[in-house]
């Protein structure tokens, strides 16, 4: 039986490779798969679900940071890692000394990168981005310029080109855009191959994409909140469909209950009053809150389980604990609570947290702070 104090997060190396093997099966043994750690791992632990992944297979690691690829190699972890997001001139030593592929879209970065590459006796490897239609990164405006510029990046000594990526927008739900945006990228593509270079690895697909559009696996596909079991478009119904397809979520929240009080019809319940009792009631306390990643957006909206028994939340959430109605549930203190995860025959997913408090699930599962203790399984 696990033993915790407060609060713990439990997540499962089992799901995730399964998850990864689910994604092996969708997309084939000739197409690369990325498994995207970034974000502490999307909330579930850097380091520990990067080795899941490329223990069941995955090819690459995708971080958002030189820090977090950083702290990979120096943990040990050998598979190529690509940094998602531009990066700035003070960090490119340090990335190109760890061996992280970089994302560029200018012909001045890798001029700069060049030289510090040049300085250290290394190679800086690259991605180059292009936007095709997500208006964040990326190289944008007329093809046959672009092209042409990445034509002279492929000169530079120092520099190798990688692979070349770009991002969906709407995987999960507009099947017409992502289709432009993939024409977009292939015309680009097109233009490089016509005249005469090509980069070995191409990449667009997301979670979304892997599961909606197949065609457009390329080279390499990225998986993000499929790695951990979580819907792309973050509701009940994706991720009950997830779950028909074979993926398994791999995070489990839970806490305990710390104290149990009779509140009398009228009374209050929490900071600001905000929640009156309508008839007597048991109020269990629950020792974690909005410092530990539980929004305060679930004040009298979001619901846990314990003892197999959906209870709702009353009253604000705290900075350290939360309320619950616990009158159903027979709760006793020590009673293990589940905020996400499965009691008994009920469960409650990262997606529903995600509705409860008007968000999405990688917020859910990304803001899990590392006051909760991650324990693996």
């Amino acid at each position: 039986m696990l033993t915790y104090g407060r609060a713990a997060a439990v997540v499962s190396y089992a799901a995730i490779a399964n998850n990864i093997g689910v994604i092996r099966n969708m997309v084939g043994c000739n197409v690369r798969i990325m498994a995207v750690v970034k974000a502490n791992g999307y909330g579930h632990g850097i380091y520990e679900a990067s080795l899941a992944a490329v223990e069941a297979g995955a090819d690459w690691l995708g971080v958002a940071t030189v820090r977090e690829g950083a702290f990979l190699r120096q943990w040990g972890i050998v598979t190529p890692i690509l940094v998602l997001s531009p990066i700035f001139e003070e960090e490119y030593e340090n990335a190109i000394i760890n061996n992280l592929a970089i994302t560029i879209f200018s012909l001045d970065v890798a001029k700069k990168l060049a030289h510090v590459a040049n300085y250290l006796e290394k190679t800086a490897r690259v991605h180059i981005k292009i936007d095709t239609g997500m208006n964040r990164v990326g190289y944008t405006g007329d093809a046959a310029t672009i092209a042409a510029e990445i034509a002279k990046i492929s000169q530079l000594a120092n520099i190798a080109i990688d692979g070349i990526y770009s991002h969906f927008a709407a995987s999960d739900g507009n099947a017409e855009f992502t289709q432009e945006q993939f024409r977009r990228f292939l015309h680009i593509i097109g233009m490089l191959e016509n005249n005469g270079l090509h980069i070995p690895i191409k990449h667009i697909s997301n979670s979304g994409g892997i599961l909606n559009h197949p065609e457009c696996n390329l080279d390499m596909v990225r998986a993000g909140v499929l790695t951990y079991g979580l819907a792309p478009n973050s509701t009940a119904k994706g991720a009950e469909s997830l779950y028909q397809l074979g993926f398994a979520p791999a995070l489990t929240l839970k806490s305990r209950v710390a104290h149990v009080k009779m509140v009398s019809a009228s009374e209050s319940v929490g900071y600001s009053r905000n929640y009156i009792a309508k008839s007597d009631m048991h109020v269990a306390t629950i020792p974690i809150g909005y410092a530990d990643g539980l929004s305060r957006m679930l004040s009298n909206s979001g619901r846990v389980l314990i003892n197999g028994v959906f209870c709702d939340i009353i009253g604000n959430v705290c900075m350290d604990q939360f309320m619950v109605d616990a009158t159903a549930a027979n709760a006793n203190a020590r009673d293990e609570v589940i905020i996400i995860g499965q009691s008994e025959n009920s469960r409650i997913r990262a997606e529903d947290v995600a509705l409860w408090q008007k968000s999405i699930n990688y917020e859910v599962a990304t803001s899990i702070s590392e006051r909760v203790a991650r324990f693996y399984v």
